[in-house]
């Protein structure tokens, strides 16, 4: 609820004229009432800390106060998100920070990855004066202490400079990646062309070098300054086909977007909030380990519907086996090689996004189909025989 509503429902329920002023000091008196102040949410903090740490055994929580004992930092991170990224979850996590709005002002750090349903899939939570080296390279310590080493470690950023200095300095060993949609923003706001921007991502998604080379020439031809800025950032940093390790489909961070809006409510209460945010947690795992519990499928509901996408395509392709594991597929003139044993396609996406590509499951489909022929043929012998 917002002050104008406040105006509004008095002014239809009781005919009186309010002022925004008092409206909104209604609302922060409502608010107190329910959260509590500011103040003593930071005197609670330690309380919440250690009882959290409690009654969730393996849950890591870190709190940072100056030498005069006001606030300075606070870390988050619940065991049953640190258990399910490390066994679960495809190592890529994507980083961010929004403003808070409460009195006293302050930036919340999150760090995010998706699940294989394509979810959110929240693992640590940070508060801090501001984005800044310190804060940064703090809560990146904090979610290093929390995860360990994890190998092929994929960061997604949207080059904020202290989120750079920070991953440098605290994971030098893991492949650091820039949001696709950040960058094209940046393009599109330094060159003032969106046509630019456009070409950008295409180039940035594309899975073949061929494709990008495509993309390069054309960038290069309708902006040459564009071009020079795009190669010196770096395309390993942006170029999915140039990237060290696999980002699997995450070219941006919208995992990271999409936990500051569910929060952005909360982002306006007191430290406190941080309450709000462990039933929010405990809510998404339980309803997504029933939903898990309740699926029809092998694979996710996600991951089937790409998989049905993917085979419709099918209907057009022709296959030439070459042996039980490798053969050909071809499309309009054009053909591809898959290698089923080592999981592989020359379009690329196959090994890229560790999820079979269409060309991949043509095979499976072409020895469907000849199965239902043979079948069929078998059925009307039998009928004719009769």
């Amino acid at each position: 609820m917002r002050p104008k509503d406040i105006i509004a429902d008095m002014k239809t329920m009781y005919g009186i004229q309010v002022m925004y002023s008092k409206a909104h000091d209604a609302l922060q008196y409502a608010l107190s009432l329910t959260y509590g102040t500011h103040e003593e949410s930071f005197k609670l903090l330690p309380s919440f800390a250690y009882v959290l740490e409690q009654r969730n055994p393996g849950t890591i929580t870190d709190l940072q106060c100056a030498d005069d004992d006001t606030f300075l930092y606070f870390f988050m991170s619940l065991e049953s998100s640190i258990k399910g990224f490390r066994r679960c979850m495809r190592p890529v996590i994507a980083v961010d920070g929004t403003h808070l709005k409460e009195r006293f002002g302050g930036t919340m750090f999150v760090a995010t990855a998706q699940d294989g349903n394509k979810q959110v899939y929240p693992i640590a939570f940070g508060y801090g004066d501001s984005e800044n080296n310190l804060s940064w390279e703090w809560f990146l310590e904090c979610l290093r202490g929390a995860l360990s080493h994890i190998d092929d470690l994929v960061f997604i950023f949207d080059r904020h400079a202290s989120i750079e200095a920070g991953i440098f300095k605290v994971f030098p060993y893991a492949t650091h990646t820039i949001c696709c949609w950040h960058f094209g923003e940046n393009m599109m706001k330094r060159f003032h062309r969106k046509d630019v921007a456009d070409i950008m991502d295409s180039a940035a998604r594309t899975y073949s070098e061929f494709n990008y080379n495509r993309h390069m020439e054309e960038l290069h031809r309708l902006h040459k300054a564009a071009f020079e800025y795009a190669i010196a950032v770096g395309p390993h940093k942006w170029s999915r086909v140039h990237c060290p390790q696999r980002r699997y489909r995450l070219m941006t961070t919208n995992v990271a977007e999409c936990i500051n809006s569910c929060l952005k409510f909360a982002r306006q209460l007191p430290m406190m909030t941080l309450e709000f945010i462990r039933n929010m947690l405990q809510k998404w795992f339980h309803d997504r380990h029933a939903a898990a519990r309740s699926m029809r499928h092998q694979l996710t509901d996600a991951a089937h519907l790409v998989i049905l996408k993917r085979v419709e395509k099918c209907n057009y392709m022709t296959v030439n086996p070459v042996d039980w594991n490798i053969f050909s597929v071809k499309l309009k003139g054009n053909q591809w090689t898959v290698n089923l044993h080592l999981k592989t396609c020359t379009c690329n996406k196959f090994q890229m996004d560790h999820f079979p590509c269409s060309h991949a499951l043509q095979r499976q489909v072409h020895e469907m189909l000849q199965l239902c022929y043979e079948t069929v043929w078998l059925l009307c012998f039998y009928m004719l025989i009769l």
